[in-house]
């Protein structure tokens, strides 16, 4: 037992160690990472087991709460850091909220390598994938000042201490890279601010009929896209939501 949860330990650390320092080809990084947790997770159940038996007939257990406790360790920080629903999460990497026409990368591009996802987006067939398991992925409408919207994305992105890659006010466009805590993913997000025409009806009920009197209308789209991989495990739907979260709130501030 005690060999093979080592063994398990040093495939999880060193998989992940060559993730996230780019030691070795990301197939074979994240391959050794996943049959050492995948192992690690057999032996936790393994001694779970042979503890509950040696107890029930009492025995000694000797050393074999430390390697449940070794062996469970990696399996927890996982499935916390990803949470239950991401397993669950549809085989895809690239989320947007606009799935007509999604915000389209301009400096990420730049930072990407020949084997790494292209920043493409998958069309239709990809879109029916997000919606069967985002549902919920949407625009944010909002009534503010253009100048108040970007203030408060800035101040999310810098908050989050997401890197820019690049940005263009006038346009309205901005792109920052996101590298993930555990195993050091990089993600892209490109987040996109366009002007609404205000309803024909808002501007009528404004008094006089003064349409400076009724306020600015923006939607912001926010697309994310991992650099590998071909699940994310629900990492950027989840990073979009909490975004636009993070926005409204802001603005209320």
């Amino acid at each position: 037992m005690g060999f093979a949860a080592l063994l398990s330990l040093l495939f999880v650390f060193a998989g992940a160690l060559s993730v996230r320092f780019g030691l070795l080809p990301f197939g074979i990084s994240f391959t050794t990472f996943g049959l050492g947790l995948i192992a690690c997770a057999i032996l936790a159940m393994t001694a779970g087991a042979l503890i509950a038996r040696r107890l029930a007939r009492k025995q000694r257990v000797g050393k074999l709460p430390l390697w449940l406790a070794f062996c469970l360790l990696p399996v927890v920080l996982v499935v916390k850091q990803i949470g239950l629903a991401g397993f669950q999460a549809p085989p895809i990497h690239d989320i947007s909220t606009d799935l007509s026409q999604p915000p389209v990368f301009v400096f990420a591009q730049a930072e990407r390598g020949p084997r790494e996802n292209s920043l493409e987006h998958g069309g239709e067939a990809l879109a029916e994938q997000q919606r069967a398991g985002y549902p919920q992925l949407a625009p944010l409408q909002l009534s503010a000042s253009k100048a108040e919207i970007w203030t408060a994305v800035k101040t999310v992105i810098s908050t989050n201490n997401w890197r820019v890659l690049g940005e263009n006010k006038s346009r309205g466009h901005i792109e920052a890279v996101i590298t993930t805590p555990l195993m050091g993913f990089a993600d892209d997000i490109v987040i996109r601010l366009r002007a609404t025409a205000v309803p024909a009806k808002a501007a009528a009920d404004s008094p006089d009929n003064d349409k400076s009197a009724v306020a600015e209308s923006f939607v912001v789209d926010v697309r994310s896209v991992s650099r590998v991989g071909v699940s994310d495990l629900g990492a950027n739907a989840a990073r979009i939501e909490s975004f636009l979260t993070a926005l409204q709130n802001q603005l209320k501030d």
